[in-house]
């Protein structure tokens, strides 16, 4: 009897202890995403959350006039060591918070001077840049929020794929 009283306790005390090491572990980070172009000057690189759609229609919601922080969590970086040029906008070296505004239907990349910010704070007047982004319905829809960066030369591009949605900008870099 006394041996199962304290086998019963010490399976108490055990689960217990599992319990209370679960709740102080650190909650586990969400999965962010990471696109890179190799230059001879260095990587442009983008750092962004990667959240999934879960039957939302998230770029359909998106109101015009309307920023989104092109992912989750902290705000979407790009960093560049060589000047990018869509169009006939010149984004210059360096650090940005990208986001995507939507215009009569029409998406926007926009670059903002303000890094290192949570994803939901968008201070417009630090807006720098902004592009115009090319619509293309997707035949396979992607679950997972995803950027890439391609290019094995001039002209590059910037693909955002969300649901059955990808929008792309063409850019140019400086070395």
């Amino acid at each position: 009897m006394r041996s199962d009283g304290l086998l019963r306790r010490n399976l108490v005390w055990a689960a217990g202890a599992v319990l209370v090491a679960a709740l102080a572990a650190p909650a586990v980070a969400q999965e962010r995403g990471k696109a890179e172009l190799k230059t001879e000057s260095g990587a442009i690189t983008i750092d962004y959350g990667r959240p999934s759609l879960k039957g939302r229609d998230m770029l359909g919601q998106l109101e015009d006039g309307a920023f989104w922080r092109m992912g989750m969590d902290q705000a979407t970086v790009l960093e560049t060591p060589v000047a990018l040029t869509f169009g006939e906008t010149e984004v210059a070296k360096g650090s940005y918070s990208l986001w995507l505004e939507k215009q009569a239907g029409t998406f926007f990349l926009v670059f903002n001077s303000q890094t290192g910010q949570w994803g939901t704070q968008h201070d417009p007047a630090k807006d720098v840049y902004s592009v115009e982004l090319m619509p293309e319905s997707l035949t396979e829809p992607v679950e997972v929020f995803t950027i890439e960066l391609k290019g094995d030369g001039q002209p590059a591009m910037i693909d955002l794929s969300w649901a059955d949605v990808k929008l792309t900008g063409i850019f140019t870099f400086g070395e």
